[in-house]
């Protein structure tokens, strides 16, 4: 029996979403930090998150295509 690691497109979607989950959180932190501002941290933290969730969706997707590594 040969076991197969190939995601769906919805579960590569979740994944990347609860990952950017946490990463918009420690951008809101990081942000906060350096500016004391909550509003611009805010701003800042929501566009990072809009622009990575594609990203890492991309780069998700871009792996299961992608033979090397596999057992």
């Amino acid at each position: 029996m040969r076991l197969t690691y190939d995601s769906t497109k919805a579960r590569s979607f979740t994944k990347a979403l609860s990952y950017r989950i946490w990463g918009t959180l420690s951008s809101f932190v990081v942000a906060y930090v350096l500016t004391g501002d909550a509003n611009l941290s805010g701003a800042i933290a929501f566009w990072e998150t809009v622009v990575k969730v594609f990203i890492y969706y991309a780069h998700e997707r871009g792996w299961n295509k992608i033979q090397w590594g596999r057992k």
